[in-house]
């Protein structure tokens, strides 16, 4: 379209607005949804000279009432200055600006308005009015809002959540080594053994506060559990000081709800206490550790190639087994323990995702 023709139709539009009758496109600005106003550079203080119905209802005020006034009637205390500064900058040098700014109601209400401000100019380049088009987005805003109020709230708890765990983990470390001094001050063997089992749940219990904090940010409570069965197996490899078993992990990512972590970690302690002591006392070994899911459950395994048939964990009917039974119901679980063929034993344990899985 010729610039000439463009504006003879920005004028018909302008015409046409101001008389309320005759022209389509006129008839379209009336109609339209979008609050739009006109204003005259020409006139002092540049002033409204149109404005549709649908800008009324979003500022609540009367044609009479805004007709003849500059639009600053919109602003008040916390309208950004700087916005301001920015329409009147491109009012100033004739040109398009875009901007968000808060604007007050005739009722005192506010609401965010996008506004777009366009100069109109004849063929000759002579500025003509200025067309301008608001839109609420206050629903936006009030959406960001809350998310920064979410996570304002996320990053305070994570930082009272990281205080409780450094405190347990100072309690817990506390209470092992009150057992351990225990311990070396009886010389019965089965005392000193029992001390020793109760440090190992100990030590279990305190795996759920060693979380990488980079690993636990922006998750919440939740645990890591390949993190969590990394950390049991690897401290109770380490205190038998054994280098002579081999660990695989295949652990597919999980996240933990608090309350499944506790138990879990005390399960996984009993199991892997049992593998290191009866399966491999006199000899080296391989033990495999596995987090995978069927369905709606996870499982986990854990494996051993003990030379003895069915001598991975502890005996049926003993205190560890029995304490990882009331465990696995504590979370919903139950625990299947099999013999291999080829010598070991394989321990599943079997819980739904919906109990266990954050």
């Amino acid at each position: 379209m010729e610039s000439g023709e463009e504006w003879q139709l920005t004028e018909r539009v302008w015409a046409g607005a101001r008389s309320g009758k005759g022209n389509p496109f006129a008839a379209a600005v009336r109609a339209t949804r979008m609050a739009m106003i006109i204003t005259d550079p020409n006139r002092l203080d540049n002033p409204i000279v149109y404005a549709n119905d649908a800008f009324l209802r979003l500022t609540g005020y009367t044609r009479l009432e805004v007709t003849g006034r500059n639009c600053r009637f919109l602003q008040g205390p916390d309208t950004d200055l700087d916005a301001v500064a920015r329409i009147r900058a491109a009012i100033a040098s004739e040109r398009d600006v875009q901007v968000e700014l808060l604007n007050y109601r005739k009722d005192g209400s506010t609401f965010h308005n996008a506004v777009y401000i366009s100069p109109v100019h004849d063929e000759d380049g002579t500025l003509l009015f200025f067309f301008a088009s608001q839109l609420d987005v206050s629903e936006r805003h009030a959406l960001v809002e809350e998310r920064d109020r979410s996570r304002a709230t996320l990053e305070t708890n994570a930082l009272l959540l990281r205080e409780i765990g450094h405190r347990a983990r100072n309690d817990l470390q506390m209470i092992s080594a009150m057992l351990s001094l225990q311990s070396s001050s009886t010389a019965d063997p089965a005392v000193r053994a029992a001390l020793s089992e109760a440090m190992g749940r100990v030590e279990a219990l305190g795996a759920l506060y060693r979380e990488p904090e980079e690993e636990s940010a922006g998750q919440g409570s939740a645990y890591d559990f390949g993190q969590l069965i990394r950390t049991v197996a690897g401290a109770l490899i380490e205190a038998s000081g054994r280098d002579d078993i081999a660990v695989d992990l295949h652990l597919m990512p999980l996240r933990l709800r608090p309350k499944a972590a506790g138990p879990l970690a005390l399960i996984l302690n009993e199991l892997v206490a049992g593998v290191i002591k009866h399966a491999f006392p006199e000899r080296a070994g391989r033990l495999t550790l596995r987090i995978t899911r069927d369905a709606d459950a996870v499982l986990v395994t854990v494996e051993d190639d003990g030379a003895e048939v069915g001598a991975g964990a502890s005996a049926e009917g003993c205190f560890e087994a029995t304490l990882i039974d009331a465990l696995c119901r504590q979370i919903g679980g139950t625990r299947e323990r099999r013999s291999r063929p080829s010598g070991g034993t394989k321990v599943t344990l079997r819980f739904p995702a919906g109990r266990i899985e954050a």
